[in-house]
């Protein structure tokens, strides 16, 4: 088998994480100073403008949902193209349901950078 080079569309923490590090980095940046451990910082900035309330329904509209087309094996981009149907807010079921309500959730946390890194100006 032989592997080619692609980009797949699927984030998670494999996605966030050195994005995240990236901001952290110009946000200390920013201050000028080595800001230590994030959490504090993150946490003392949750509520204000720094960051953006991510919600299961934006813009009020339920049940929001997108098209999606994907290789059958997105490492050899080999296979039929597979068409989804994903619909936001819907991340697992049941009790391993992870919404993503208005304020802090298990599933955005405390929602995506806005301002953040201007907030250390």
């Amino acid at each position: 088998m032989t592997y080619a080079f692609s980009l797949s569309r699927i984030g998670g923490t494999s996605l966030a994480s050195p994005t995240f590090a990236g901001i952290q980095a110009d946000a200390q940046e920013a201050a000028g100073h080595a800001l230590g451990f994030a959490n504090p910082a993150i946490y003392q900035r949750y509520g204000t403008d720094a960051f953006h309330d991510v919600t299961d329904h934006p813009f009020g509209i339920r049940h929001l949902a997108e098209v999606r087309n994907n290789y059958t094996d997105p490492y050899t981009k080999t296979g039929p193209l597979v068409t989804w149907l994903r619909t936001l807010g819907i991340n697992g079921e049941g009790a391993a349901a992870l919404p993503a309500v208005k304020g802090y959730d298990d599933s955005t946390g405390v929602g995506s950078p806005d301002h953040y890194i201007q907030s250390f100006h």
